[in-house]
C-alpha cells in the first residue's frame, strides 16, 4: 500500500513561454488559443458540477489506498477548524497559503482558537521596494493585453512529491487550500507563484491539506489542465495584492530544525474535505458558483475594487464576496455597478452580476430594505423632494452638517457634487414654460 498520494505543484515556466512567444512572432511555431482552452475548462468544470457525488465517492476511496493519511469529512468551517484543533494539538503556530478556502473561511475560526496564523507568500519577497513595485504594476497596465494576441502564459509541473521526507522538519502547522484533486487517484495539485508551499511540504511538522468539495475533478488530467487555467486566467489578478503585509511577517526559516524527523513515519499528514455551503449551491440558484476555478479573473478590472477594500487578511474578488454572502460573513455587495466586467473576465462565463443582484434580492426578503436602499432605490422621491423645495434645497445641500447626514443615512458621500434643483420643473419647461 502507498503512503500519501502524490503531490504535483505547478509553477509558471517562463523559459517555455519565452520560446512559445518567439515563436508565434517569427510566425514559425503555432500557440494554444485562449478561447479553445475556455471551451475545455467549461466542459471540465460543468462535469465536476454535474457529477460531484460520484466524484466525491471516487475520491474518498481513492484515499483508502494511502495508509499515512488521515481523511476527514467537514460539513462547515467551525467543524474543519475543529479537527484541525485536534490535529495541532499543543502547537499554534500556523502557516497558510493564500487560498480562499483556507484564508477566508478557516482563518477566522483558527484565530478564534488562539492560533497564530500567517501567509508564507507574503514572507518570500526579499528585498521589496513597494514605490518600485508599483511603478512596475502600472507599466505593466499599460501593455496591451497578451491573450487578445494569442500569447498564452505556460505553466508546468515544475515539483513531484511522493513522500513527504525532509531533515529540515520544524515545529509549526502548515495548512495548504488544494487547488484541485483528481477523484480517480488522489493526485493533489497546486499552484505557486513563490516557494511558499515547496517549502511547507518540506519543512512543517505537521502538514493538514484542505480539499473543497467543488476541487474534486475526474482525473489528473482534468486536474492538471484545471491548475494550469487558474495561473493562466489569474496570472494579472495576482499583481493586484502583491504588496506584503507586514502582519504576515514571520520567518519560518529561523525556526530551529527538529533532531530525529528525517523519515515519513515522524510527520503526520491530514486531509480534510470541506463542503461549508457548497453542494448546497447546486440546487438554490447559485450552481454557477460551483464553476469557479478561483482564478481571480474577475477582480482583473473590477472598478469598485471592494476585493481591495476589504482587511487584508482576506483574498476577494467579486465572486468570493458573493460566496462569502452565500456563507453569512458579509453583507450584500450593495456597492457593485452590475458593470458586467467580472462575467467577462471569467474563463467559465459566472455571470457574477446577476448573482450579485440576486444575494441584494435575497437579502431584502429576508431582512427588507434599510433607509438608505429605501432613498437610493427610488431616486424619483429625493428629486421631487428636492424640486419642490427649490431653491432652499440647493443652499442646505451644501451645509457640512447636511452633507454629512446624508452620508450617514443615504451613504451619498459628504464630497460628492449634489445636482441643483429647480422650482421649474424639464417637464414644465417642454411644455411651453420657456417660451412663457
Amino acid at each position: 500500500m502507498l503512503k500519501t498520494p502524490g503531490i504535483m505543484v505547478i509553477e509558471p515556466a517562463s523559459e517555455q513561454g519565452k520560446r512559445r512567444a518567439a515563436g508565434i512572432f517569427t510566425r514559425k511555431d503555432s500557440y494554444l488559443d485562449p478561447e479553445a482552452i475556455k471551451t475545455s475548462l467549461k466542459d471540465i468544470r460543468r462535469y465536476a458540477k454535474d457529477n460531484n457525488t460520484p466524484l466525491m465517492d471516487q475520491l474518498k476511496r481513492s484515499l483508502q489506498e494511502f495508509s499515512d493519511i488521515n481523511v476527514t469529512l467537514a460539513e462547515n468551517a467551525k467543524a474543519a477548524a475543529s479537527r484541525i484543533r485536534e490535529i495541532a494539538d499543543t502547537t499554534t503556530l500556523v502557516s497558510m497559503n493564500k487560498s480562499n478556502v483556507v484564508v477566508n473561511e478557516l482563518r477566522p475560526e483558527l484565530r478564534a482558537m488562539g492560533f497564530s496564523t500567517y501567509l508564507r507568500y507574503f514572507t518570500e519577497f526579499n528585498n521589496f521596494d513597494i514605490d518600485t513595485f508599483k511603478k512596475t504594476v502600472e507599466d505593466y497596465w499599460a501593455v496591451p493585453g497578451t491573450h487578445g494576441r494569442g500569447l498564452v502564459e505556460s505553466f508546468e509541473v515544475r515539483k513531484r512529491f511522493y513522500r513527504l521526507n525532509s531533515s529540515e522538519v520544524r515545529d509549526y502547522v502548515a495548512i495548504l487550500g488544494v487547488n484541485a484533486a483528481s477523484a480517480e487517484d488522489g493526485t493533489l495539485f497546486f499552484l505557486q507563484h513563490m516557494s511558499n508551499i515547496s517549502k511547507d511540504l518540506e519543512q512543517a511538522r505537521k502538514i493538514i491539506f484542505v480539499v473543497s468539495v467543488e476541487k474534486v475533478l475526474k482525473d489528473k488530467a482534468a486536474a492538471l489542465f484545471h491548475t494550469r487555467s487558474m495561473g493562466i486566467f489569474g496570472l494579472e489578478s495576482v499583481l493586484l495584492d502583491l504588496n506584503p503585509n507586514p502582519a504576515e511577517a514571520y520567518n519560518f526559516e529561523e525556526l530551529p530544525v527538529l533532531s530525529g524527523i528525517q523519515d515519513r513515519e515522524d510527520k503526520e499528514v491530514h486531509l480534510i474535505i470541506l463542503d461549508n455551503g457548497r453542494t448546497a449551491l447546486l440546487n438554490n440558484g447559485y450552481q454557477d458558483l460551483f464553476l469557479c476555478i478561483d482564478c481571480r479573473a474577475c477582480a482583473r478590472q473590477c472598478p469598485i475594487g471592494k476585493h481591495l477594500m476589504v482587511d487584508r487578511a482576506m483574498v476577494y474578488s467579486p465572486k468570493n464576496y458573493v460566496l462569502s454572502f452565500l456563507q453569512g460573513k458579509v453583507p450584500p455587495l450593495d456597492e457593485c455597478l452590475h458593470c458586467g466586467r467580472c462575467e467577462v473576465e471569467c474563463p467559465v462565463g459566472i455571470d457574477v452580476p446577476t448573482l450579485v443582484w440576486k444575494t441584494q434580492i435575497d437579502y431584502a426578503e429576508r431582512h427588507g430594505r434599510s433607509l438608505k436602499k429605501r432613498l437610493l432605490d427610488d431616486p424619483e422621491i429625493l428629486a421631487k423632494m428636492g424640486t419642490l423645495t427649490a431653491p432652499l434645497a440647493n443652499w442646505a445641500g451644501n451645509l457640512p452638517i447636511v452633507k454629512r447626514i446624508m452620508e450617514l443615512t443615504a451613504g451619498i458621500h459628504h464630497q460628492a457634487n449634489l445636482p441643483t434643483f429647480h422650482r421649474r420643473t424639464f417637464r414644465d419647461w417642454f411644455k411651453g414654460g420657456a417660451r412663457g
